[in-house]
């Protein structure tokens, strides 16, 4: 009974002493970046004000939060602080390139908000920097630490090379038939929901329509697979999928803490055998050769490519486990970025373009133009001749206007104390902090963008020297570098179908009467910049609601 007592009591020190060490480590870490930023501040660097040397950031994110929906994405935070510089750098004669931002203990390290297009370019094209391994940490649920972008930048550079290839203009066209079925099935469904004699249909979430067909498409593209979630509805793949998304998300104190749950690890492991169960032996099944392919490349194909240089053997019958799952890494991030960004930017183009029937009606008659005055001609023009898609140019301008006003990427590379960023002679030190672009905010600049707040594709159709014309690096809602999304050929192709195949069949409603509803009981609406849609969420978010609209024949 003593010794009991006693293997208790030096059990309760033991714990008692690594809790302390640990709370010291934490307060140590905490104080050596208040005073980091005490030096910054006194260096003249773009420290946002206010700043507490108790809190740091903490009280600023605060307000900055203020006046925005509780449900709006952060990207909007980032957007306000850089265009209310003035505010917050009351000392800048002009918009600071940057902010250094402090939001200890909810994250651990210094971070770098960058605004300026010309620190942007240093950051990933001039010198790229490493990715953060904040990434690795983000996507540890879908990839089990095994991700390309995530690893060191040799070995980053021979999977883009072997990758490239499934993301070529010439293996993209040869996929056209297939991307034609999926819009055509999504184009039938939308029809199915219009009203009678031309009249509109009932209202619906138009968002969750068009995360199936991209997620059928983005399955077809990388791995040959049809998942039928368009025809068939959700299927344990998509429901796996989305059951690991939903902890796809930035290190921070609470994220931090989720992944120490039950539910985390009992989430993440029946969603991982559920996939792994499905897609590895279709994986085997291409390795031995036993999937009739019908000439083009997918990504899966390209990684099976390199088995025999890496078993040294001519023609191996399966590839070790290690690197199927490998593969299976690559495959579950390009299905991340390739259905749920790529359908958001859908909804965000046809929102958009409803809003400015100039803008519309332009798109229809280049449709016109170019693909028959008969839409019901479109498909089998461009599948006999899918080069025409190219020739859509106020189409490619209007989607890229649209992911002007709402840019959904960015990327987060490693200080390092190689690296600083040099701007008009001023040395910005970037050693141990996190470094974010927030194309959000490079892209809503008064400064770097002439009538900024007007909806306007001809500034991506005039030439250089207009007054219009983009400025340099800044229009990067996919990024710029050697990381530039590597799927973005793909998304622009499935964005292009979609406007041409239902434009000039169908119209869409956008002016929220449902959202109109669900908001009678509130004394103020939830709005951004005057809409009642707008992105939500944390990391990748969603559009508010889902988009609600409803549809009527032409």
């Amino acid at each position: 009974m003593i010794l009991e007592t006693s293997l208790h009591v030096s059990f309760v020190r033991y714990l008692g002493t690594i809790v302390l060490l640990y709370s010291a480590h934490v307060l140590y870490r905490g104080l050596s970046i208040r005073w980091k930023f005490r030096k910054l501040q006194a260096q003249g660097m773009p420290v946002p004000k206010p700043y507490s040397i108790l809190l740091g950031h903490i009280p600023l994110m605060k307000a900055l939060r203020e006046g925005l929906p509780s449900d709006a994405h952060d990207t909007y935070v980032a957007r306000k602080l850089s265009l209310n510089w003035k505010d917050y750098f009351p000392d800048a004669s002009s918009p600071p390139p940057l902010a250094y931002l402090d939001l200890w203990p909810f994250l651990s390290r210094p971070l770098i908000m960058v605004f300026s297009p010309q620190a942007c370019a240093q950051l990933t094209q001039d010198t790229p920097q490493p990715r953060h391994s904040l990434i690795r940490w983000s996507l540890t649920p879908l990839t089990g630490g095994k991700y390309l972008t995530s690893v060191d930048t040799s070995t980053h550079r021979v999977w883009r090379s072997r990758l490239n290839p499934g993301f070529s203009p010439k293996n993209l066209i040869s996929q056209m038939d297939m991307l034609l079925e999926e819009v055509t099935i999504f184009v039938q469904k939308l029809k199915a929901k219009v009203g009678e004699n031309k009249n509109w249909g009932d209202s619906f979430t138009i968002y969750e329509d068009v995360v199936s067909l991209t997620f059928d498409i983005i399955f077809r593209s990388v791995l040959d697979y049809k998942t039928n979630e368009q025809t068939k509805g959700s299927g344990p793949l998509f429901g796996s999928m989305m059951q690991l998304i939903k902890y796809v998300k930035k290190p921070n104190l609470m994220s931090k803490l989720e992944r120490w749950l039950p539910a985390y690890r009992n989430d993440v492991s029946h969603g991982t055998k559920t996939i792994n169960d499905i897609l590895v032996p279709h994986i085997q099944a291409r390795i031995a050769d036993k999937v009739k392919t019908d000439g083009r490349k997918t990504v899966v194909d390209l990684c099976l490519e390199h088995i025999p240089a890496e078993s040294n053997e001519k023609k191996p019958v399966q590839a070790s486990l290690e690197y199927i799952e490998l593969v299976l890494s690559q495959v579950k991030v390009f299905i991340l970025a390739g259905h749920h960004t790529t359908a958001q930017a859908i909804c965000w183009v046809l929102y958009e373009i409803h809003k400015y029937p100039d803008v519309l009606q332009q798109l229809r008659s280049e449709h016109d133009e170019v693909l028959s005055s008969n839409p019901e001609q479109a498909a089998e023009i461009l599948s006999k001749q899918p080069h025409k898609l190219k020739g859509l140019h106020y189409t490619h301008a209007t989607i890229k206007e649209t992911l002007r006003v709402h840019a959904l990427g960015q990327t987060h590379r490693e200080g390092s104390p190689g690296f600083n960023f040099l701007i008009d002679d001023i040395v910005y030190p970037t050693e141990g902090m996190i470094i974010q672009t927030v194309p959000a905010a490079t892209q809503a600049r008064p400064d770097l963008w002439p009538r900024v707040k007007e909806f306007l594709p001809e500034r991506f159709l005039v030439a250089e020297g207009h007054d219009l014309y983009p400025p340099k690096n800044a229009w990067r809602p996919f990024e710029l570098g050697n990381t530039r999304c590597i799927g973005e050929e793909l998304a622009m192709m499935e964005i292009k179908l979609i406007l041409v195949l239902t434009l000039r069949n169908l119209e869409f409603d956008f002016t929220s009467k449902e959202l109109n509803k669900l908001q009678e009981g509130e004394s103020t609406p939830d709005t951004v910049d005057g809409n009642r849609v707008y992105r939500v969420g944390n990391g990748l978010g969603y559009i508010k609601d889902n988009l609600i609209t409803s549809v009527k024949l032409r």
